[in-house]
Parts: C-alpha cells; sequence; structure tokens
C-alpha cells in the first residue's frame, strides 16, 4: 500500500507556500506599522500668549517702543465724517466767494474772527491774548503742518513761513512733536509715531468733529487707535474737567507759572478757539495754567488743551505774526491752522461728497 504522501507528492510544497506567504506578509505589516508615526488623539491647543496682534493697528504693551521712523498709515477711517450739519446757523459764512475784514473771515465753508484783549484788571497785571474764533463746514479744515513739511522727521523752522508755506488764514504753535520722544503723532489723518506716554495728556480731535482730552495713563494706545482720529496731540495738560469746568490744580507739573501760553479750545462739533496769551515782558505778563484754565472755561469752551507756549507761543493772522513772542520768538517744529479759502464759483462750493449750495 502507498503512503498518502507518494498518493499526493504536491501537498507538502504548497504547505510550505502558503506559511512562507503568512510570514511574509506579516513581516512586511510590521515593518509598515514601524515606519508609520502615531497620530495623537485630538489637535494640540496653542499656548495662550501675551502677544495681541491687532493688523493694521500696532501692537501696543504697556512700555510702548517708539516707532520714530515707521511708514506713516492711515489712522483708522481715512475718509472723514461729512460735517454739513456742524452749524446750522448759516449767517455763519458767506455765500458768495471769500471776504476778508480787519479781524474776520467768512467763505461758504469756513469763518474766522480775531479778537485782541488787552486786560488790565482781572490778572493784577496787564495781559494781552489773542483769541481766534473759528467755525468750519469740515473737520479736515483743522490742519496741521511741520516746518519741514514731513512729520516723519524732526526739524524745526519759523512759524511765518511756515504758515505762508500752507496759505494759511490764522496759526498757531504746536505740540513740539518734532522735538519730542515716544509720543503720540496722528497729523491729517495719518499716524506718524505709533507710541503713547503716559506722564502726559492727550488730546484728540476726531473726524466727527468732537474734540477730546485724556490725562496721562488713562487711556491706552489700543484704544486712541480703534477711534476715527483726525488729528492727536501730546503735550498738555489738559485744561479742563470733562464735565467742562476749569481745572484748578496741576500736579506733576512744572510750567503752572505765569508764561506766555498757546492752547486750542472746542465747543462744538465745528466750532474751536485758537488761543495766545504774551507773556514774559512789560507788556503782558502771561498766564498761570490755572488762569488759562478759567479763561477757556470763560470763552465757552467744553474742553481745552495747552500746548507750546513760551517763547514758542505765535498767533499768525494776516499774514503776519500778530501776536508779540517772547524775545522775539523762536523756530518751533509744528503748527495747528485753517486754510484760506476762495470760491469762484459763488452760488456752490465743493464738499467731501459733492458740490453744495
Amino acid at each position: 500500500m502507498k503512503s498518502s504522501e507518494q498518493k499526493n507528492p504536491f501537498l507538502l510544497p504548497l504547505i510550505l507556500l502558503v506559511l512562507l506567504f503568512v510570514i511574509l506578509t506579516g513581516l512586511i505589516s510590521y515593518i509598515v506599522y514601524l515606519q508609520t508615526p502615531d497620530e495623537p488623539d485630538a489637535l494640540p491647543t496653542p499656548a495662550a500668549s501675551s502677544e495681541v496682534r491687532e493688523t493694521p493697528k500696532p501692537t501696543v504693551s504697556d512700555s510702548p517702543v517708539p516707532t520714530e521712523t515707521a511708514t506713516p498709515v492711515p489712522a483708522a477711517d481715512a475718509s472723514p465724517t461729512p460735517a454739513w450739519q456742524f452749524t446750522e446757523d448759516s449767517n455763519r459764512f458767506w455765500a458768495d466767494n471769500a471776504i476778508k475784514r480787519a479781524g474776520s473771515y467768512k467763505s461758504p465753508g469756513l469763518s474766522v474772527r480775531v479778537e485782541t484783549t488787552v486786560d488790565t484788571e482781572t490778572y493784577g497785571r496787564r495781559v494781552t491774548y489773542y483769541v481766534a474764533d473759528i467755525y468750519v463746514r469740515d473737520v479736515t479744515q483743522i490742519k496741521t503742518a511741520s516746518c519741514n513739511g514731513d512729520f516723519s522727521r524732526n526739524g524745526s523752522g519759523s512759524v511765518k513761513k511756515t504758515a505762508k508755506n500752507v496759505n494759511a488764514l490764522v496759526a498757531i504753535s504746536g505740540d513740539y512733536c518734532g522735538f519730542q520722544k515716544n509720543t503720540l503723532v496722528i497729523r491729517n489723518g495719518t499716524v506718524y509715531r505709533s507710541s503713547l506716554r503716559s506722564d502726559m495728556d492727550v488730546c484728540l480731535l476726531l473726524k466727527d468733529g468732537t474734540m477730546k482730552t485724556y490725562r496721562g495713563g488713562s487711556i491706552s494706545l489700543r484704544e486712541i487707535l480703534t477711534y476715527d482720529v483726525w488729528q492727536a496731540w501730546q503735550f498738555g495738560p489738559a485744561l479742563l474737567t470733562d464735565e467742562g469746568d476749569a481745572r484748578t490744580s496741576f500736579p506733576g507739573t512744572s510750567i503752572g507759572g505765569r508764561n506766555p501760553r498757546c492752547c486750542i479750545g472746542y465747543v462744538d462739533p465745528g466750532h474751536y478757539k485758537f488761543v495766545v496769551a504774551d507773556g514774559r515782558q512789560k507788556e503782558s505778563r502771561g498766564l498761570t495754567l490755572s488762569e488759562l484754565a478759567a479763561l477757556m472755561e470763560t470763552l465757552g469752551c467744553r474742553s481745552a488743551f495747552n500746548l507750546d507756549g513760551g517763547a514758542s507761543a505765535h498767533f499768525f493772522w494776516n499774514d503776519e505774526i500778530y501776536s508779540n513772542p517772547s524775545k522775539g520768538g523762536r523756530n518751533i517744529s509744528d503748527i495747528i491752522y485753517v486754510e484760506k479759502e476762495s470760491y469762484p464759483d459763488s452760488d456752490f462750493f465743493h464738499g467731501k461728497d459733492g458740490m453744495h449750495s
């Protein structure tokens, strides 16, 4: 009798081939497993970061790093709010071209009245000050200019020359930004320096025509840059309280005594005051900060901000330096001004959103 192996000679080789196939398959699967990276159960959650990134707004920290040479960028909204409703009193403006008299100027979009006051009673000694009462139909008519034409660069120059270069009707000294460090500089809607000193007050002129002042350290740069800012000045101090009352004390300042003064005041959207007081001379002893604050309240201002004074205090009007600066004045870095207007089309003036009758 023949054995089963003799009856089936191919059985054993077949079994060996199957075993070999199983072994090779297992080996290949194991190699693939070793080369495949472990997959986590869930995606990792990024760790919280203290750095806040806002584009295109600058990152702000408690101790902001000044960006003196930063490329100027538009403020929050480059389009000013049309403000033809700034004043409903059409008599404030002149409907036909522009008219200039000795102490006043009227055009379809601008009204300025300049008054000089010589006060010999209120302050114990003679004080001379100048007030420009200004109405505009558009907040962009309240302008600023650098002596060298560029707020990105420091420098100083003649107030008269700077004012004439920009065709200013009336102008006053600014906030000394060309010589300050780490201060906020937003001019004519453009951010030139995005840093903020917490030891100095700040004044914001917004594109809706309102002007607000803040005590040093009471507002962050991040918050400021969320507003539609047309102009921002850092000098101070703020002269009035939030309720519009004159401040009587100014702790921490070394400029509270009698000095030549310069400031900007706000009454209503579209209604502003430029004020300069002569000082350090026989004809005018100057004003303390408290006296200047009281004056701005008397003039009907709801907020007011002290600007670069002393020998820097200038009042430009009628194409000349109208005030009497201390020791003849000095060159400064920047001015605040309104520009002359002329409208040859007597029935219309050109506004931001078209022609207006």
